[in-house]
């Protein structure tokens, strides 16, 4: 009996343990080795295992959570499981007047960044007109969603807001890519229903953003907010179909724009990531228009091309805007890479539109995500946009509205290796940054380790204890050269806000940097700490000169010489050794990274790094001092830490205006063409997003 029972238990854990492993990815395997010749065979199983991964996916749906509450129906749906209730739901639900059920379903938020993904698939998976489930939705229950779609579009599908830049973005990158998705797909919806074909929007033409108050979205009496001041009404009647064709030619210069000039604002956001990129890749699974289905395929294909080779593990690296601290597991594209890889699917907002896409990663992108040691070390340097434009009075209708530059000058810069990833964002000392472009900026290294550990300067805010804590909305200065980036609080930038948005303070914080608990080694040596994880290595030295805290005329006395005295103990350490926090907080921050394969241990690598050549050269004022650095490669550094002069690499002032809007040895445009190219070894993709 007692073996029988052994049995019953070995097989049960054997049939939980292949459950949990049932569906996998190479590029997630930390002792993956690459063999291309078999990547066709991960390719296959990947396919033979969609539905399966699909149906496990809708199968394990949860409600909970904000803008979650729709999934457990389309889970239902898709799996043909209690229609006659499920119908009988979302009937009341569209025809609901009460406060509570507009609540939970989140109807009163009239910028909601789920519902409208929602109906539009709602309608073309299990509609009357759908070819994969049609009848699913019944009639009333599709007739009810329509209205209510129509309700929540119309004053936003304003004709007049697809002629304008699509450069000028409503509220945030994410909302505005939401609106106007939904009104490219649901003007399309329209146009083909007999009840909407000849309804006549409202086309106030009084500027974007209607409806864009969170007096509204997210106060307690829903107080709504004014139109905005734009008199753009030409007095004529567009329909459906007007708006469709609009919206087509907006979204074709949109695709082409993006190619020229370089995305995202909202740059590898650990969350908004998944609105931004989901409603893109509707526009190919659902757009009937042949040429933007093309296009919109082509960009994804550059989005996951410029992800694959800057990931570890699955784990981005690289400059990120509006990020936060969080796991793997809970980043955007991880998720979505996990599934288009093999792995397993999520049917929770955003995501569910992946299951239900047809929308697939193209070999060579296959190849430049799981080839992490034949991809070598190398820089990936990118044009970004986000600057606004320098202009005021600001144009009415914009009073919601960021109006970004079409000329730039963000660089973003990757030092990619296979153990790590360095990467920051140089942004020009007289750019002029929106509300968002400074927003949760994060740079710093990415290790290959379980979960991506992560050490990175970052502001702190003090919590109820007094301990201080990691804080992301600081803003730096930085330049990088490969391995080696500086940092420093930055003392001053320029910000221009919409006109009825708040400005908000990011300066003048505590600072320090979050070290995390999950590396190998940590050890302390003549003001540097040096770090060990896994084959890589990192040091890093905070800067801390004479009179950091305020020289006093006529009552101190001067040092002698040119060069400050540099004092090692500039930092303290935090309760839980997670960080450390510098005594001056507008330090100047040294990071110096390297591998096993250049050093054979951290103590070469740390007897290496302490001959480097440091120092904090005086300026006029005593306390403020020029940094020069010369790393492990010969480059030297010169970053002028008492003010904005632009910084200098081996003697030359940086370019915030590259030839190049991609360059990496896979990621390939020359600015402002619209002409990339994707390569990798023998393959090569050339995408021309001007035709």
């Amino acid at each position: 009996m007692k073996n029988l029972f052994l049995l019953v238990l070995s097989l049960t854990l054997f049939s939980l343990s292949q459950a949990q492993t049932k569906f996998t990815s190479q590029i997630f395997q930390q002792d993956y080795s690459h063999n291309p010749s078999t990547i066709i065979t991960y390719i296959e199983n990947t396919s033979a295992t969609k539905q399966k991964r699909i149906k496990f996916a809708f199968e394990n749906t949860s409600g909970e959570g904000l803008r979650e509450a729709f999934c457990p129906f389309i889970a239902n749906l898709y799996l043909g499981k209690d229609l006659d209730d499920n119908n009988k739901k979302l009937f009341e639900i569209f025809t609901s007047d009460d406060p509570a059920i507009h609540e939970k379903y989140r109807l009163n938020d009239p910028w909601c960044l789920a519902f409208k993904q929602v109906a539009y698939h709602m309608y073309y998976v299990f509609g009357s007109k759908s070819t994969r489930f049609p009848g699913r939705l019944y009639p009333e229950t599709e007739k009810a969603l329509l209205e209510l779609l129509w309700d929540k579009t119309k004053l936003k599908n304003d004709i007049h807001l697809a002629r304008e830049s699509t450069w000028w973005m409503v509220g945030s990158e994410n909302h505005d890519i939401v609106a106007k998705v939904s009104n490219l797909i649901s003007s399309q919806i329209f146009m083909n229903e007999e009840d909407f074909k000849y309804r006549i929007y409202p086309d106030l033409g009084t500027g974007a953003g209607e409806e864009y108050w969170f007096h509204h979205m997210y106060g307690k009496d829903r107080i709504k907010g004014p139109h905005g001041r734009a008199n753009n009404k030409d007095g004529k009647n567009y329909t459906a179909a007007d708006h469709y064709q609009a919206w087509v030619k907006y979204f074709d210069d949109f695709f082409t724009e993006r190619a020229k000039k370089g995305f995202f604002l909202e740059m590898a956001s650990f969350g908004y990531m998944a609105v931004t990129v989901s409603y893109l890749t509707d526009i190919y699974d659902l757009c009937e228009n042949e040429k933007l289905k093309h296009k919109a395929e082509d960009f994804l294909d550059v989005v996951w091309a410029d992800w694959a080779q800057e990931q570890l593990l699955g784990v981005r690296g690289g400059a990120k805007t509006r990020e936060k601290i969080g796991t793997r597991w809970e980043d955007a594209m991880y998720r979505f890479a996990r599934f288009y890889s093999g792995g397993e699917g999520s049917s929770s907002t955003h995501f569910f539109a992946q299951l239900l896409s047809s929308y697939q990663w193209k070999p060579i992108i296959w190849h430049i995500a799981l080839d992490r040691e034949g991809r070598g070390e190398f820089e990936s340097v990118s044009r970004q946009p986000g600057e606004e434009e320098g202009t005021m009075p600001r144009p009415w209708g914009t009073e919601r509205t960021m109006l970004c530059n079409t000329e730039s000058r963000f660089v973003r810069y990757s030092w990619i290796t296979p153990d790590y990833i360095m990467g920051c964002q140089m942004d020009h000392p007289l750019a002029v940054h929106s509300h968002l472009s400074i927003q949760n900026r994060w740079q710093g290294i990415t290790f290959k380790g379980e979960n991506g550990p992560r050490v990175f300067p970052t502001a702190l805010k003090q919590n109820e204890s007094g301990e201080y804590k990691a804080y992301a909305n600081g803003y730096t200065r930085c330049v990088q050269h490969k391995n080696v980036m500086l940092v420093q609080q930055s003392r001053g930038f320029t910000v221009v806000n919409p006109d009825w948005y708040p400005m908000k303070s990011r300066a003048d914080l505590e600072y320090g940097v979050f070290i995390g608990q999950n590396h190998d080694i940590i050890i302390e040596k003549q003001g540097w700490l040096f770090i060990e994880n896994g084959n890589a290595f990192l040091a890093i030295k905070p800067l801390l000169g004479e009179y950091a805290h305020g020289w006093r005329i006529l009552q101190d006395d001067a040092s002698p010489g040119n060069v400050s005295k540099i004092i090692n103990n500039s930092y303290t350490w935090s309760k839980d050794s997670s960080l450390i926090h510098l005594k001056d907080k507008y330090s100047g921050i040294i990071f110096e990274s390297s591998r096993r394969p250049h050093y054979p241990s951290l103590q070469d690598f740390m007897l290496a790094i302490l001959k480097n050549p440091v120092a904090l050269e005086k300026t006029v004022v005593p306390g403020y001092h020029i940094l020069k650095y010369k790393g492990l490669n010969g480059t030297e550094f010169y970053f002028n830490l008492a003010n904005n002069e632009i910084p200098m690499i081996d003697g030359q002032y940086i370019n915030y205006k590259p030839k190049m809007v991609f360059n990496s040895p896979y990621l390939k445009s020359i600015y402002n063409t619209g002409i990339i190219r994707i390569v990798k070894d023998d393959m090569e993709r050339v995408l021309d997003f001007t035709q």
